[in-house]
């Protein structure tokens, strides 16, 4: 540590080794104060920057930004940042010199706005805080809410009907979960070019505080709503206040209060303010913490096919925060397809008859997708068409991952009488490609485009396949009925999300009616001896969205355009 001591005595006076690795120092503030800071060299330096700390922070009572409760000064992200490990002196100088500038520019409040940056930080950092999961449905509107508890947990969500918990909380807590009724609570937005600090963790906020901040950041309706309730005195034992807080555009943070009130109004409150600590668990905010995108939320999906490829597709659209999905699949899961399919063993437990696919992947998805709602129907999609020919009306986009031919070809005449939305999926054998094909059936074009002869007219086999028909792919291992086409998991998988991310294109308008072709391993396919299509080959192994495959023979859509 010595060439370190003296590496840091051109910076700091009275520099001393504190520790095996932490070497203390001090410096002159701009404020008159000696400020002592803590070097420490972590374990991996250099690999990891040095941590350094204001040593005497309690002393001088410092609430500044960047700088947390036990004196660490948070001069540099930790996330994706560039330095050279091999000239450690030269980390170790810079880093003080990094630190010394943080904190001085919150000794001269020169950075006073990112306290909002780091709000939550010191909101949580308040002692005696408590917990608080929350549902709230984010608005615009000041509004009362309901407080539950699992005995363990409170929760607190929007207002329910007739008592009813919502499906999507008792997915997180399981637990018999009970309404509070001695709790009275309230959800209140602030406006968006508020200008709300955190406390100062050591003190936090009094109820004074609390008002002044509330009343001087709502709109007038809103205020008025909120000085009728802080009047109430009702038999109620605890108020509880959720602030939602605009610190930046599409970044709102969630703070609570609880205050005991014994059957007091929050004007007459004289107690203490405990701070809530919020754990958001309500759609948006987890839609946040992803891509941002709300554009899913309202669909309504039909999948037809729950086997290897459905299956995944499934569990893609379940992470877009679609809350309604509708699967389809007559048959029972078998342990056969375990390695290719999203389900797992689990699904086949104290099921000895076992479990249709549609209603374990319901299940399943349901469980790991709390706003999610799947319907199923372990039926054949014909059958469900001649009881209920308008079945798919309601629906915003369907989904056919079958390997079933004729099925989607009878699918694909029965949807061109009506305006519907589609992708159909499916992979090549042995994994060397596969194929979606989005059809919006009010233009032009179909699935039966691609199996008609564009000079005769007549059926022929699939013209996109990348292998050369009259080949035998199929197996099976014990019978007819346990017939396979084989490829792995990772096909599946990569036909499932090729198909995914070209609904997303459709649901932004970003694509024609067409087919999105891509291509995978190819090694097995050669050496057994298997043969390419002359398609295969034309597309160069480029993956290709193509939109002129619709066919002017085709008995379907018979539109005149290109040759496919």
């Amino acid at each position: 540590m010595d060439e370190y001591i003296e590496l840091l005595k051109e910076k700091l006076s009275n520099v001393r080794q504190a520790d095996d690795t932490s070497i203390l120092g001090e410096y002159s503030s701009r404020n008159g104060k000696v400020i002592v800071l803590k070097i420490t060299l972590p374990k991996l330096f250099p690999v990891v920057l040095p941590k350094i700390f204001i040593q005497n922070i309690e002393e001088l009572k410092i609430f500044i930004p960047h700088v947390e409760q036990n004196g660490f000064v948070c001069f540099s992200t930790e996330n994706n940042i560039l330095f050279d490990r091999t000239t450690p002196k030269t980390l170790v100088l810079a880093s003080l010199m990094k630190a010394i500038e943080t904190i001085e520019s919150g000794v001269s409040k020169t950075n006073i706005s990112d306290f909002r940056k780091e709000f939550v930080a010191f909101w949580d950092a308040q002692k005696d805080i408590n917990y608080v999961s929350n549902f709230v449905r984010p608005d615009n509107s000041i509004k009362s809410i309901d407080v539950l508890s699992d005995g363990e947990h409170l929760i607190v969500c929007d207002k329910l009907d007739d008592g009813y918990i919502p499906d999507e909380i008792e997915r997180f807590y399981p637990n018999k979960i009970q309404r509070i009724s001695s709790i009275d609570a309230l959800f209140i937005p602030l406006r968006d070019n508020n200008n709300v600090l955190p406390p100062n963790p050591r003190q936090g906020w009094s109820k004074k505080q609390l008002k002044a901040i509330i009343t001087k950041n709502l709109s007038q309706s809103n205020k008025v709503f909120f000085n009728k309730w802080i009047q109430l005195k009702n038999s109620k034992n605890g108020k509880i206040i959720l602030l939602s807080i605009p610190i930046e555009e599409n970044n709102d943070i969630i703070i609570g209060v609880f205050l005991k009130t014994r059957n007091t109004s929050f004007k007459k409150f004289t107690g203490n303010i405990t701070p809530l600590l919020v754990k958001r668990l309500d759609l948006e905010y987890l839609l946040e913490r992803t891509s941002g995108d709300h554009s899913f939320i309202n669909l309504n999906i039909a999948l037809v096919g729950a086997g290897s490829v459905g299956s995944k597709v499934a569990s893609e659209l379940s992470k877009f925060g679609i809350r309604k999905m509708t699967i389809i699949d007559p048959d029972i899961f078998s342990v056969d397809n375990l390695y290719r399919h999203s389900l797992g063993v689990s699904s086949f437990h104290g099921k000895s008859k076992g479990i249709f696919k549609c209603e374990a992947l319901a299940e399943c998805l349901e469980k790991d997708s709390p706003y999610l709602t799947v319907e199923y129907e372990a039926m054949n999609v014909l059958d469900i068409l001649e009881k209920e020919e308008n079945y798919f009306d309601t629906f915003d986009y369907i989904f056919i991952c079958i390997g079933d031919t004729m099925t989607s070809l009878q699918l694909n005449q029965l949807f061109s009488m009506r305006k519907y939305r589609a992708f159909y999926s499916w992979v090549e054998p042995l994994g060397i490609g596969g194929h979606s094909l989005y059809i919006d059936y009010s233009r032009q074009g179909c699935y039966e485009c691609l199996y008609t002869d564009p000079i005769t007219g007549n059926l022929i086999p699939n013209r996109a396949s990348l292998a050369e028909e009259g080949q035998q792919f199929e197996r099976n291992l014990a019978s007819c009925r346990s017939a396979f086409i084989p490829y792995g998991s990772l096909t599946s998988s990569r036909g499932a999300l090729e198909v995914v991310e070209l609904f997303q294109k459709a649901v932004y308008k970003e694509v024609e009616n067409g087919i999105k072709t891509w291509f995978g391993e190819t090694s097995t396919f050669e050496s057994k001896g298997y043969r390419f299509s002359q398609r295969y080959f034309s597309l160069n192994k480029i993956n290709s969205y193509q939109s002129n495959f619709i066919n002017n023979k085709c008995k379907i859509c018979g539109v005149c355009h290109d040759h496919f």
